[in-house]
């Protein structure tokens, strides 16, 4: 009988094992970036692993099993021991493994405690602002989406699009937005969040202070404080000083602004924006090229035709209405 294909949360288990473990090259990186962008949970099964791995029961377990292979002389563990190898291996070795899965069981399947899920969905040129379980309030960008689930010791959001956020206070409970890439924590605070292209995350904190991890480099996290920006894929990124008049953030006012934005970041915004807009740049290379400025998201045609003024370029539009930028 052929073994059955993992569960995400298999998967999960063998991601966060191989990081705690500090076996993640280049080519493990990338692909671990692929297989969180496969689905919006992705990001949430892996914290979760992660968290499991440094619980103090488990370290306690661990450390008592080796022990007592040290006694019995058994060989198969060490000081960082692997907590899941293979699909199909053992947990530990001889007669160890059993009380070794036994224990896991328990740390891994413990009774669920009661978890509140909202589910909200904006539809392209439409924000919609909604209140939380929690009373937390949340404004989405068109074209955006979040899932919610709010338990007695955290509040997750996943976030697959742009949201703005404004925290109810609960320092038991830490609300956290995760995307495909990041996780932004915070617990008392006015901050947005934009999926950009590329994986990238761009926070804006407006009140009180976040904490912005990438999931694959969580050592690299960066503490936001209010009045704040910072533009994220996976590296420390610089962190930006906003204005002091910034009390909101600017497409909930029907405005992009770019500083240094990519193109291709900007074409994401002005869809969000703009029902049934289809605009596309004729050559990928031109999703690089960095532009700045103030747009009114509500004319994107006018937007697309100044920028291709603005970096030598021509807006085609086709027999189909599909605008084209190029060379």
């Amino acid at each position: 009988m052929r073994p059955s294909a993992p569960t995400p949360e298999e998967q999960a288990a063998l991601w966060a094992d191989r990081r705690r473990c500090g076996e993640m090259d280049a080519a493990a990186d990338q692909a671990l970036r692929a297989w969180l962008a496969e689905a919006p949970d992705r990001a949430r099964l892996l914290d979760a692993q992660e968290r499991l791995l440094t619980d103090p029961a488990l370290a306690a377990v661990s450390a008592r099993l080796a022990a007592e292979a040290g006694r019995s002389g058994r060989v198969g563990l060490h000081p960082a021991p692997r907590l899941f190898h293979r699909w199909s291996s053992r947990l530990w070795v001889g007669g160890l493994a059993a009380a070794a899965c036994a224990a896991l069981a328990v740390l891994m399947w413990p009774s669920a405690p009661v978890v509140v899920e909202q589910r909200l969905e904006g539809v392209a040129g439409q924000s919609l602002q909604a209140a939380l379980e929690d009373g937390s309030l949340i404004q989405l960008n068109g074209d955006s989406r979040v899932r919610t689930a709010f338990g007695p010791e955290r509040r997750d959001v996943w976030l697959s699009g742009e949201g703005f956020f404004s925290v109810a206070k609960d320092a038991k409970r830490p609300f956290s937005v995760l995307t495909a890439t990041h996780r932004i924590t915070a617990l008392g605070t006015r901050f947005n969040v934009d999926e950009r292209s590329g994986g990238a995350v761009e926070v804006t904190v407006l009140e009180g202070r976040v904490e912005v991890v990438p999931l694959n480099h969580p050592e690299r996290r960066q503490v936001l404080n209010a009045g704040r920006r910072l533009l994220s894929d996976g590296a420390a990124g610089p962190i930006q000083r906003l204005d002091a008049d910034v009390t909101t953030p600017d497409w909930t006012e029907g405005w992009i602004d770019a500083d240094n934005m990519s193109l291709a970041d900007l074409l994401i915004e002005l869809k969000r924006r703009s029902p049934g807009l289809k605009a596309e740049l004729a050559d990928p290379a031109l999703s690089r090229r960095r532009i700045s400025g103030r747009f009114a998201a509500s004319e994107p045609q006018d937007v697309l035709a100044t920028i291709a003024d603005m970096q030598g370029l021509t807006l085609r539009r086709e027999a189909s209405g599909r605008l084209l930028i190029e060379r």
